[in-house]
């Protein structure tokens, strides 16, 4: 018997333009801001692209250039464990999903 294996592979919603959207990297704040890294290498070293969503401006929520050092370098910032990702649509329902590759 053969098992088949499925790889689990997280998305960020809205999928508002044709882009890879497949997260590398959460980060989150005190203030419940949080970023989904989904290049870590983007154009130039220390520049990632992903979706950042304010806590306090939702409606602003928008895919860009983020800078990892001001993330890393921020004390009130934090990388989420993968293990924890799930936990996220506490914010916005359906905000980041997990999709199986089947």
């Amino acid at each position: 018997m053969v098992q088949k294996t499925t790889t689990t592979t997280w998305k960020v919603q809205p999928e508002q333009w044709d882009i890879d959207n497949d997260v590398v990297e959460v980060w989150e704040s005190m203030q419940g801001d949080l970023w989904f890294i989904t290049e870590t290498e983007y154009h130039r070293p220390g520049v990632a692209f992903g979706y950042a969503r304010l806590y306090s401006m939702p409606q602003f929520a928008e895919w860009g250039s983020i800078d990892r050092k001001e993330l890393q370098d921020n004390p009130t910032i934090w990388q989420v464990s993968r293990d924890n990702w799930g936990n996220i649509n506490s914010y916005e329902d359906g905000l980041l999903v997990e999709v199986s590759d089947e």
